[in-house]
């Protein structure tokens, strides 16, 4: 009786213990608990400033939380008032990048009292974003409440 040695056997068997073992420690990776903690988060981004390498630097932000931490994870708002509050507008360079965000669940508030100041009626702030009666009203309300503020 002959018998054949079949050399791949080996190269497949080896392959196929190395993806078992990497799906265990792939699945323990998933299990571990992050350096940040599980959250839920709440990230409140105060901007007020108009210019756009601001604006930019918070919607990189919220994509920065997003793709980390992951919106089911993280409550993220942000509030615009003086100058920034521009910003919310329909016409701004970012009202793209404002309602796609809302559809994700990022939150943009509109300061009411900045709005009156500046004679900019609701209806010219991009999809998906609120009013809100005060700004500072509403970050000290979210400060009281456990978020994390940051100043843009």
């Amino acid at each position: 009786m002959e018998y054949r040695i079949n050399h791949r056997m080996p190269v497949v068997l080896m392959l196929f213990m190395f993806l078992w073992m990497g799906s265990g420690s792939a699945l323990a990776a998933e299990t571990q608990t992050p350096p940040w903690g599980t959250g839920p988060f709440k990230v409140l981004l105060e901007v007020n400033s108009q210019r756009p390498e601001i604006w930019q630097r918070t919607i990189g932000m919220i994509n920065q939380i997003s793709h980390i931490v992951g919106l089911n994870k993280a409550k993220v708002e942000v509030i615009a008032w003086g100058p920034g509050l521009k910003m919310l507008l329909k016409s701004s360079p970012v009202a793209m990048n404002i309602e796609t965000q809302s559809m994700q669940g990022v939150e943009f508030a509109a300061c009411h009292q900045t709005m009156m100041a500046l004679h900019i009626p609701a209806s010219d702030l991009a999809t998906g974003v609120t009013v809100v009666p005060g700004a500072i009203a509403e970050i000290v309300k979210r400060d009281h409440e456990g978020w994390t503020q940051i100043k843009m």
